[in-house]
């Protein structure tokens, strides 16, 4: 009974480390441009991310309503989107903009400004996004 016990375990262990995705998604970033060298409140720059498309906290996954830019701005943090093909609409997800986030950041450092395009976001293409103070 033990030796069944001790199998089933060692069993699982196994199956459960082949089940975890091998790679974590990244986010494609380009033309990643530093714009200053000071770092902004992780807090307020954290609850700027939230705003855009007029609030993605909680459980809204993607940006609503196709607008064609939109702003998310908290205290003297602001965060600016827009498609980079002209008259285009947004429809990010909530996990494509935190990981462009994350991927800018990993080039700029932590809550550093940044101008920055991100791979897809629009219903034709890539978004411009700009990340600094309002």
């Amino acid at each position: 009974m033990q030796f069944a016990t001790i199998f089933y375990a060692l069993a699982m262990l196994f199956v459960c480390a082949f089940a975890a995705p091998l790679e974590v998604r990244q986010e494609q970033v380009s033309d990643v441009k530093c714009t200053s060298t000071t770092a902004l409140d992780f807090h307020t720059s954290n609850v700027a991310l939230l705003q855009i498309c007029g609030g993605i906290a909680g459980t809204i996954e993607k940006c609503q309503g196709a607008p064609t830019s939109t702003v998310g701005q908290s205290g003297n943090v602001k965060f600016t989107i827009k498609p980079a093909v002209a008259g285009d609409t947004l429809n990010i997800s909530k996990g494509r903009w935190e990981q462009g986030i994350k991927a800018a950041f990993a080039v700029c450092g932590q809550n550093i400004p940044f101008t920055a395009r991100f791979a897809g976001g629009a219903a034709k293409g890539d978004t411009l996004v700009t990340y600094g103070t309002a």
